[in-house]
């Protein structure tokens, strides 16, 4: 996992810049935040962007860095439990790094909802980690035997970042966040009855 505490301490403004690029980008997108936006929310000189990243798609690269090393340390953490433990372990440690950095998933659903470069590379990196969990439980002979797997993986990558983009609307529609512990509960229960057994009789 990407060490912020440790890059601040190498380059001073380095982890500032990256709190108020991920920030900014998650609100604004890429194309509505400026550099200079960047760096008053940081509290830094607009110099130090250029020197820490070179330019805003530099920063963006650092940030799509930080936020894909905190999914793969999500994950890697879940392939090791198995079958539905590892999914339920998927939505409880998903839960803990959205309360720890919630500007990291909120960037996440904007950059994926942007068609830029940077958008289709974060979004291709997604559905690797997704196609991998896939696999190894392919491998553990956990999975059904009929099952397509890049379907899988596509829908483990739905399931991960569509409660991100409903939560804008969540409150008006449902009168609670998509995060909030009963949403929570209810959501685990459902994602792991449509994993093991769908919800519709043929």
């Amino acid at each position: 996992m990407v060490n912020l505490a440790a890059a601040e301490e190498r380059a001073p403004g380095h982890r500032q810049l990256l709190r108020a690029g991920m920030t900014l980008f998650a609100e604004r997108g890429f194309s509505g935040t400026g550099l200079r936006e960047i760096a008053a929310k940081a509290g830094v000189s607009l110099g130090l962007v250029r020197t820490h990243f070179g330019s805003k798609d530099g920063l963006r690269a650092a940030i799509d860095a930080y936020v894909l090393e905190e999914i793969k340390a999500l994950y890697a953490v879940v392939i090791k439990h198995s079958a539905t433990e590892a999914l339920q372990r998927a939505v409880e440690d998903a839960v803990e790094w959205i309360t720890r950095d919630r500007d990291a998933l909120m960037y996440a659903r904007m950059a994926l909802m942007e068609k830029t470069p940077g958008s289709q590379a974060l979004f291709d990196q997604m559905l690797a980690i997704m196609r991998q969990f896939v696999d190894v439980n392919a491998e553990r002979g956990l999975l059904q035997p009929d099952v397509d797997r890049d379907w899988a993986a596509i829908y483990m990558l739905f399931d991960f970042i569509g409660p991100a983009i409903i939560e804008p609307f969540a409150r008006s529609a449902f009168g609670k966040s998509m995060y909030s512990k009963s949403m929570i509960a209810k959501r685990n229960a459902f994602m792991i009855r449509v994993f093991t057994r769908g919800f519709l009789k043929g």
